[in-house]
């Protein structure tokens, strides 16, 4: 009889563990859904901002349409990438100074 109220007690404390987990697994869910949802609407801002920019390059640089991904890979690999930078830094400067008069 002992043994029976014990093993009833075990499979109450089961159900409960379960439900429990059930629960939390639900509640972690539901917070992953609400994470994914933040992160796409910046995942598209981004991508809308990388569409409009590699668009604008294209206009000033239309040889690139050619290119598959991998040759323009190449491309910008062989490129030195410092002189560009600092040519693009100064461009910058200039294009604000510009805006700012």
């Amino acid at each position: 009889m002992e043994n029976n109220k014990k093993l009833q007690k075990l499979r109450t404390d089961l159900e409960q563990a379960r439900m429990e987990k059930n629960q939390a697994e639900h509640q972690l869910k539901r917070a992953e859904n609400r994470l994914k949802y933040r992160e796409s609407m910046s995942r598209k801002e981004r991508t809308h901002r990388l569409i409009v920019v590699g668009a604008i390059v294209e206009q000033y640089f239309p040889e690139l349409k050619e290119l598959t991904e991998i040759q323009m890979s190449a491309v910008f690999g062989s490129l030195d990438l410092e002189v560009f930078h600092q040519a693009l830094k100064e461009a910058i400067l200039q294009n604000g100074k510009e805006v700012d008069a």
